[in-house]
């Protein structure tokens, strides 16, 4: 496991690329589940009133993630690639939000005009680029396309999950909204 925690690390620092990852459905599973376990630890810490989004908003970010991605492989006569393109994506997503979790906690204990709280923010958004310039990463190498295009497309997927993630929850984009409102309003 520690061997799997340390490739997952070097794909993070984009040391090694998801051909490194062994080709193993096993590990791809064990992935996936830590994916989820993590993801829905985080968004019930978030909203703990709201165990019904905690549990299907990883659902559809990891179900959006991996159809797309083997879509994508499909199309280009790849498809050979997604147990260890995917394997990759999901162990370097946990270990992201494995780093985001204590972001989150520090957060929601801090009172809501700390000045710490728009540093925790930008750390957070400086998480979410990771995690999309690593997809890209991980698109560059799986697809053998241009680091522009895959750029272009983790963005996509990103948006296109967020896109289903407020069609679900409609309530998200109205406290975002309102959330965007305070913040911009002078003192």
């Amino acid at each position: 496991m520690k061997a799997m925690f340390s490739l997952f690390w070097q794909i993070l620092k984009f040391d090694r690329g998801p051909e490194d990852v062994p080709y193993s459905t096993k590990l791809l599973t064990i992935a996936l589940l830590a994916n989820f376990v993590v993801s829905v630890l985080g968004q019930w810490i978030g909203k703990p009133d709201r165990a019904d989004m905690a549990m299907v908003l990883p659902v559809i970010s990891i179900g959006v993630e991996a159809i797309a991605l083997l879509f994508l492989l499909y199309f280009k006569a790849l498809s050979n690639r997604f147990v260890q393109a995917a394997s990759a994506i999901f162990g370097c997503d946990t270990l992201l939000t494995i780093v985001t979790i204590p972001l989150l906690l520090v957060g929601l204990s801090l009172p809501k005009d700390s000045p710490l709280l728009g540093l925790l923010g930008l750390l957070e958004v400086i998480l979410l680029g990771w995690g999309l310039g690593l997809r890209a990463f991980i698109y560059h190498r799986a697809l053998n396309m241009g680091l522009i295009l895959a750029n272009v497309l983790a963005l996509t997927i990103f948006l296109l999950t967020t896109l289903i993630t407020v069609k679900a929850f409609p309530e998200l984009l109205a406290q975002a909204t309102a959330a965007a409102a305070e913040a911009t309003k002078s003192p």
